[in-house]
This record gives C-alpha cells, sequence and structure tokens, in this order.
C-alpha cells in the first residue's frame, strides 16, 4: 500500500525552501508514495509554471489553496479549516508542512485531522534578535503553541535548538543537501582576471541584508573599479536597490539581474559570492557556492557558520558590521591564492556534508520510523 504525503509550502516558486521539498519527492519512489504538494493560491510571485512542472516530473500532484497566505490576517481561520478539510477528505499519512506560516496553520490543520505523522520543518524563525521584544514574543508563542501540534520538528542547523528545549524529544537537525549531480562542473582553475565578479544570489529582502552589500560595493567602487557586482534575484527590496544604484552612480559596477531559475552561469562567471545575511537558518545557495569553488563572504548570523567555516571556506563577520564585511571581501578581492584555497575547500565541504542524499536518507528515516512508532502505538489500543 501507498504511504500518502502531503508537503505544505506557501510559494509556488524554486527558491530554497521549495528546492528541500522537491529534492525529497525526487527519492520517493512512486510505487511507495502518493505525493502532493500545496502552495498557496494568493500570492503574487510571477510565473509559476516551472515550479509546477518540476513537482509534476516526481509523479506529484500540485494543489493550490485559496486562504493560505504568508502574512498573519483574518484569512488564517479560513486557511486552518481548509486544510483540515483537504486532510480529512484525502486521509494522508504524511503530512510535512515547511517554513513559518504554514508550519503553524498546516501541523494544527493536520493534527486536528487525525494525521498519524505531522513533520515540520524550521527554514527560519521569525522570532529573533532584529526583532522587537512584543512581536518577538508573539511569533514566539504562536511557534510553541504550533509545537505541540506535530509529531517531529526538524531544524536545519543546531543553532534553533535552543529554543526547543520543550520538545527536544520531537527535535532533530537535518542539514539541506543538494543533488549536484544535475550541476555543470565547476572550473579546474582560476586564472588571473582583470574583472573580479562578486556574486549574491537571493531574496533581496531584509533578512539577505542586500542594501549592506550595496553599500560595500560603493566603497569598493572606489577603491577598485574593477570589480564588479550581481545580485540575481527579487524581492520588496528590488526598488529600494534599484535607488541606491541611481543614487551612488553605481549603475556601471551593479547589475539587478532579477529572477532566475537557473543561476548555473551566474556561479561559474564569478569569483567571489556575498551575503551580508543578518538572519539566515541554512542558505541553500552556499551549497551552490561552494560547489563551483566560490569563496564566499558572509556573517555569523544564526546557522551560517555550521556551513561555511570561517578562514577555511569563506570569510565571516558578525551581522551588519558593513565595516568589517567590506575588508573581508577587500582581502578576497586582492588575493587570488585565498581565493582558490576557500574555494576547493567549500567544494569537498558542501558535496561531502551537504548533499541531496544524505538530507533525504534521514528525512525517510524520520517518515518511516515515525509511522512504525504510529503502528505499533495503534496495535496495542
Amino acid at each position: 500500500m501507498q504511504t500518502k504525503i502531503l508537503h505544505i509550502q506557501v510559494l509556488p516558486k524554486l527558491s530554497g525552501v521549495q528546492k528541500v521539498s522537491l529534492e525529497i519527492f525526487k527519492k520517493l519512489s512512486d510505487e511507495a508514495y502518493d505525493k502532493y504538494i500545496l502552495f498557496s493560491d494568493s500570492l503574487d510571485c510571477g510565473d509559476r509554471t516551472e515550479c509546477i512542472k518540476e513537482f509534476e516530473e516526481t509523479g506529484a500532484k500540485v494543489l493550490f489553496s485559496k486562504h493560505l497566505k504568508r502574512e498573519i490576517g483574518i484569512s488564517d481561520f479560513p486557511a486552518l479549516i481548509e486544510l483540515y478539510k483537504l486532510c480529512k477528505r484525502e486521509k494522508f499519512d504524511i503530512v510535512h508542512t515547511n517554513s513559518t506560516k504554514p508550519g503553524i496553520i498546516g501541523r494544527i490543520a493536520a493534527f486536528l485531522a487525525g494525521v498519524p505523522l505531522v513533520v515540520h520543518t524550521i527554514h527560519g524563525l521569525s522570532f529573533h534578535k532584529f526583532v522587537k521584544f512584543p512581536i518577538w514574543q508573539f511569533y514566539w508563542v504562536c511557534e510553541m503553541i504550533a509545537s505541540c501540534f506535530c509529531h517531529k520538528i526538524i531544524i536545519v542547523n543546531k543553532y534553533y535548538t535552543k529554543y526547543f528545549r520543550w520538545f527536544k524529544n520531537k527535535v532533530c537537525t537535518i542539514y539541506n543537501g543538494i543533488d549536484y549531480s544535475h550541476f555543470a562542473p565547476p572550473s579546474c582553475c582560476i586564472k588571473e582576471k582583470k574583472i573580479i565578479t562578486v556574486l549574491f544570489v537571493g531574496r533581496l529582502d531584509r533578512p539577505k541584508n542586500p542594501l549592506m552589500l550595496l553599500e560595500a560595493a560603493k566603497r569598493i567602487h572606489q577603491l577598485h573599479p574593477y570589480v564588479h557586482f550581481q545580485l540575481v534575484g527579487d524581492g520588496e527590496y528590488m526598488d529600494k536597490c534599484r535607488q541606491f544604484i541611481y543614487e551612488n552612480g553605481l549603475d556601471q559596477c551593479v547589475n539587478l539581474m532579477g529572477w532566475h531559475s537557473n543561476v548555473d552561469k551566474f556561479y561559474k562567471e564569478s569569483d567571489i559570492f556575498a551575503a551580508p545575511s543578518i538572519y539566515e537558518a541554512f542558505g541553500i545557495m552556499f551549497l551552490e557556492a561552494g560547489y563551483y569553488k566560490l569563496p564566499i563572504c558572509s556573517t555569523t548570523a544564526e546557522g551560517i557558520p555550521e556551513v561555511i567555516k570561517n578562514n577555511i571556506t569563506g570569510l565571516l563577520c558578525k551581522p551588519n558590521d558593513i565595516d568589517a564585511f567590506t575588508q573581508n571581501l577587500l582581502c578576497l578581492i586582492r588575493d587570488s591564492e585565498l581565493r582558490k584555497y576557500m574555494g576547493q575547500n567549500g567544494h569537498k565541504r558542501v558535496v561531502k556534508l551537504f548533499n541531496s542524499d544524505r538530507m533525504v536518507e534521514e528525512y525517510l528515516h524520520v517518515y518511516q520510523s515515525g509511522l512504525n512508532k504510529k503502528n505499533i502505538n495503534n496495535s496495542f489500543i
């Protein structure tokens, strides 16, 4: 008999969180699993065609929720009812929620509907030191309540485990991973180049802190006009980034590339990867950069030091420290041997520790052991 599994996401877009579900679905056999993925139908995130196509190619059925939204609001109650009815009707064996909003509503709905195994993966927390205390407390309470309505909590780093001491029997860490077999081969050597390209890939939003990267670009351009910056991605900070570039005359050294589903060419053409995140649970883009042998300039925010080893695969500084971040970038720009050393170390590290086979094997263990435990418990009822 097939195991019926539903993953709940928000954005129908192939960014980091969605890629984790995609990798899991690729490895779940059609004979053993009946796969479903649910997205919000109320968000304007551009073309969703490729995302749907990728999941359908894994054998998954793609569903959309009319009421599930990213923001907290009055639509949350209809979304809860909608997901509850879906779980009741389809009788899923496993419901696996991802990220904050679907993690709160989806867990409660699935648990109340009697789903045998409810799993939640925390890809990021809404309560951190950059959020004011009343808001921090509200999100913390929501997360703690929702954590009562699931059987397993998976965290993509060890840093977050301190927030879930009350649920230590439910919590485990599974690092994200990528299937590198579909990537183009990285460059075998690093040549001396007249133009150094610094790459950013990710959402242009507050957590990724792209404006600080642009401030660093402004400072570096005054010293080294041959350094170019490419920002690949979109988000609510897109207009702010455009305005900063225009006001500071950076049009010749900074390019906003917009959203691209295939970013291989950008990694292959770049020399350094930079992301001055102020909070970051993991960062799939660090794995992509590491695979392409790019040294990384980032921060010590949350789970980043578990992915990037300071002075070995990249250079890290405290979040929002523009002076230190700029100096680290300059260090990599000026030293090609250091770039080569860190790039090679990064490639070896991500391929060994953060691959999709290892990640999916650990998720399968959670699924199988969770269902087996439920079956054993039910046999005694």
